[in-house]
């Protein structure tokens, strides 16, 4: 999930800024935003380093009916050393040279969520995937499909969220991904978050006892507000692999610039 950014809340209640928070944290709102994930892998094994960026435009559908229609798109970027396993492109590692760069499959979602003004919410909705690599060693899923549900809510300064999703794709692959995200939104800094957003992949694919890449950390971040109701979000993170493919890398570090228009 990329959009996780936040602004204070006001102690009488919930300010303008306040509300545009609530939307940029919610993976449900009505907005517009362009998110640039940006993820770098270390492992002491291999000196050069993996890189992944994900382009992630998002889009709310206008409608007047019941549901919400919420557009996503994923575009990923990849630069691998030779060896190295990436849990999203399968359980297989890849570079077929030093460093291979290039593009992976690409993935759209759509998500419907029932219109409400509760905080919780929930969305469910396909996924489809296109074969836009550059290389066979980045293929990643290909042409494929899948499924993925999210729910989201607030409490107090907590914003909290899960994303669920199982792809299939070609050269049997299966891939189900966990994003859970628990932010604290503070005063510090005049309105600054820490947390937790990343994802948990387990591949079907893989052998028994080594599909899982579970990470764990903390991740900080600023949202900057514009007069005109925009606003530029950037964070930062750091986590440990506590849980990985046979292959994969130890830790990542983490940074993501995001774009948010009403």
């Amino acid at each position: 999930m990329g959009i996780v950014p936040s602004i204070a809340f006001a102690d009488g209640g919930c300010d303008q800024q306040c509300q545009l928070a609530r939307k940029a944290q919610d993976p449900l709102a009505s907005i517009r935003a362009v998110v640039l994930d940006n993820t770098v892998g270390f492992d002491n094994d291999r000196d050069p380093q993996s890189y992944a960026a994900q382009i992630q435009p998002v889009y709310s559908v206008p409608t007047e009916g019941r549901f919400n229609v919420i557009l996503r798109g994923i575009v990923p970027v990849v630069g691998v050393r030779d060896g190295v396993v990436l849990p999203p492109l399968g359980p297989e590692p890849r570079g077929q040279s030093s460093y291979s760069t290039g593009l992976s499959g690409s993935i759209v979602q759509a998500f419907f969520s029932p219109k409400s003004d509760r905080d919780l919410k929930f969305g469910i909705g396909p996924q489809a995937s296109l074969r836009t690599r550059t290389r066979d060693d980045l293929a990643g899923p290909g042409r494929g499909g899948g499924i993925s549900a999210v729910a989201t809510g607030f409490s107090g300064r907590w914003s909290y969220a899960t994303i669920v999703g199982q792809h299939w794709g070609q050269d049997d692959y299966s891939v189900a991904t966990i994003n859970p995200v628990m932010i604290y939104n503070s005063d510090l800094l005049g309105g600054s978050y820490f947390g937790y957003s990343n994802s948990l992949t387990y591949d079907w694919e893989a052998s028994s006892g080594n599909r899982w890449q579970i990470p764990l950390g903390l991740t900080a971040g600023k949202t900057f507000p514009r007069d005109n109701g925009s606003a530029i979000d950037l964070s930062m993170g750091y986590y440990k692999m506590v849980e990985r493919l046979e292959g994969g890398l130890e830790s990542q570090f983490k940074f993501a610039v995001t774009l948010i228009w009403p």
